[in-house]
């Protein structure tokens, strides 16, 4: 009997010490606190900075690229200006065709909080990919958006001039030395542009203007629906280019676009 009592408080004694280790190993992990330069925490993803941060980045480096991870659908019914849309599945293909420097700075939202899965998985993807300057953020009053009024230089936007696709097509035509400008990305414009433009991505123009020397010249923008087309016309209204004209789309022009 001694030798059974023993076996069974030896039994006993494993069974406490293995459901400490299950219970202990199915708690959840405390998670990190991630603190950024101003001090902003994030609790859940390495990437998050602040809204000001992040549009402080956006204004000060002419490299920033920022990317709207969400569905075609939702980026058509409201974004962030300037923002292009690239859906997460779409994530590694975009990257490879477009931003090939790794130290580039990437700000990327998906207006799905702190804790959204979406917004950790694109921020492992692009540091498995090799890109150094990664932020996520939820973009707030400092930003703009398509379809509102909001003016971030305080004044009055005038003479945007707007032109109709036979309108773009006259001017270019009339006006030997005219530049039809397309400020979309890579690819985007391999899947169709205009015959005889030069591709400027709108995030890339602002450190790409000595390929514009004439500021004389007859410039008509495009890019795809509009937003880029219009930041870009404001960027070269600023540099001093003056017969500048905002087409809008790509599919405005009159004639089939070529690839």
């Amino acid at each position: 009997m001694g030798v059974k009592h023993k076996v069974k408080k030896i039994i006993f004694g494993i069974m406490i010490i293995l459901l400490v280790i299950i219970s202990g190993s199915a708690a959840p992990a405390k998670a990190a606190r991630v603190f950024t330069m101003e001090g902003y925490v994030s609790r859940y993803n390495p990437g998050h900075i602040s809204s000001a941060e992040a549009w402080a980045i956006a204004r000060s480096d002419g490299a920033a690229v920022i990317l709207d991870l969400r569905s075609a659908l939702s980026y058509d019914e409201r974004h962030v200006t300037g923002a292009v849309n690239v859906p997460f599945e779409t994530l590694a293909n975009y990257t490879a065709k477009n931003l090939p420097d790794k130290g580039r700075p990437v700000i990327f939202y998906c207006f799905c909080g702190d804790k959204g899965g979406s917004a950790l998985s694109a921020y492992n993807h692009l540091i498995d990919l090799g890109y150094t300057n990664v932020f996520y953020t939820e973009p707030g009053s400092e930003w703009t958006y398509e379809g509102t009024s909001v003016n971030l230089s305080g004044t009055e936007e005038t003479d945007h001039k707007i032109v109709t696709g036979d309108e773009a097509k006259a001017l270019y035509d009339t006006n030997p030395g005219a530049i039809l400008l397309d400020v979309r990305n890579m690819d985007e414009y391999e899947t169709g542009h205009i015959n005889g433009s030069i591709l400027i991505p709108a995030a890339e123009l602002e450190s790409r203007l000595s390929e514009l020397p004439d500021k004389n010249a007859v410039i008509i923008i495009y890019c795809k629906g509009g937003t880029r087309s219009k930041i870009a016309y404001e960027i070269l209204l600023s540099a001093g280019y003056f017969n500048i004209y905002d087409m809008q789309k790509a599919d405005n022009w009159p004639l089939p676009l070529v690839k």
